[in-house]
Formats: C-alpha cells, structure tokens, sequence
C-alpha cells in the first residue's frame, strides 16, 4: 500500500505541498485507501473522503504502532562534508535505524556550513522514512561548533569515536546501552588536538576494518553496525 506523510486534524488525515502533489499524480481519487505517517509512532490506514485543488481529507480507518521505528537512540555526530555526501548519510542512516544527526564543524572541514540546507536534509529523511517503512523521520538538528559539540555529548551513554587502528567495532557489546553517539569525521579528518578533547570525553576509540573509507561509507557502515548489533 502507497505510504504518503501527512498530519492529522480534528480526526482526519489531511495531505498538502508536496505529498499532494504526488497523489494527484498518482491518480488517487475518492474512496481509495493508503498508509499515512506523520512523524509519530503510528501509520495510519487512511480512505479518501474529499479533494480539492490543494489537499486531501481523509478518514482515518485504523491506526497501529510501526514496527519499524528505532527501538534506541542512535545519533550520528558527522563532522561537516560536503553537500552531496551529507544527502547521501542523511537518506541511509535514516533507513538503517539513527534517530538523529548532528552536523558540527572541525578543524579540517572542508566544506562551509550553510543552515539552509538543513531544510532539504529534512525533505529527504522524510522520503526515507516512507521507503524504509518506519514513520519517525530523522530529527537533523542545527550546526554545532565543535565545542558545543563536545559539550553535547554528556547526554549519551556511550560514545563511540571512529579513528583509525583501534579496537574493531565488531567486538564492542553495545547490548546494555539505549542512546549511544557515534562521532565521524570530514573528508579532511580530525587534528591531532580535537582527537584529544574527544577522548577525553570518555569517547570509545573503534575502527572499521583495514581500508581507509571515505567519510560517507564510514557513517553509513558504523550506524548500520551499530544498528544491527543492538536490534535497532
């Protein structure tokens, strides 16, 4: 069944922008039914009672818990890529179980933040969500400086930090923690004195076997890792 994201209103699902638009391009008319998500917990199975040139008024047939929501935090903390990379984190950790992703700058950085762009990595979480069958997008928050980054992560109870040549990730039990961070750098990596400050916040040190991976394969292959480990 078609997966559409809407909100709902006085006990109705309402569709609107672009979802709409999607709809109508799919034909959908009076009467037909799809599963509506709207960045709860729920899908809805929703019939199409009434359209107009802008939206769809929809009774809500049934409700039931997805199934496929995260079952724990995982938050990715990805140090600033450039824009095509961070679409491409945003749309697979999205499918692959993170809650959360936290764009900071570093040092080596090479790309400039642009706070506009937080718009369409919301856009396209939302997309995932309706492809991977869960109904909580992604929550992208505002770009962190990297000490307000550290500062962050006091909030979680494991932090893991992927550098190069420690402990293989693989044989971390991850079983007893239920918000965990994971810290990915740039394309251009991490200086010697932000390694430092992050170790020092209790950060475990992991590796991701013996290839050097760029930095996009390196978040989405740790929040897969991390993901399947803990059942998420």
């Amino acid at each position: 069944m078609r997966r559409f994201f809407g909100k709902v209103i006085n006990n109705n699902f309402v569709l609107d922008d672009e979802d709409f638009k999607h709809l109508a391009v799919l034909r959908f008319g009076v009467n037909d039914e799809f599963l509506g998500i709207c960045g709860d917990e729920y899908e809805y199975t929703c019939k199409i009672t009434k359209l107009d040139k802008k939206s769809a008024i929809c009774t809500i047939l049934s409700k039931e818990l997805c199934k496929q929501n995260p079952k724990k935090n995982i938050t990715l903390f990805q140090a600033l890529p450039k824009a095509d990379k961070l679409e491409l984190i945003t749309q697979k950790i999205t499918e692959l179980g993170a809650t959360d992703l936290v764009i900071f700058n570093s040092e080596f950085s090479v790309a400039k933040a642009n706070i506009n762009k937080l718009a369409r990595l919301n856009k396209i979480s939302v997309e995932a969500c309706k492809q991977c069958g869960r109904t909580i997008p992604l929550k992208i928050h505002d770009i962190l400086s990297f000490d307000d980054m550290l500062y962050t992560l006091d909030n979680y109870d494991l932090v893991l930090f992927a550098y190069e040549k420690q402990k293989d990730i693989i044989d971390l039990d991850l079983t007893p923690y239920k918000n965990i961070a994971i810290i990915i750098g740039s394309e251009g990596g991490f200086s010697q004195v932000e390694v430092k400050r992050i170790y020092e916040h209790k950060a475990v040190l992991f590796g991701l076997g013996k290839r050097i991976l760029r930095c996009e394969t390196s978040a989405i292959f740790a929040v897969g890792l991390v993901s399947y480990k803990i059942d998420n």
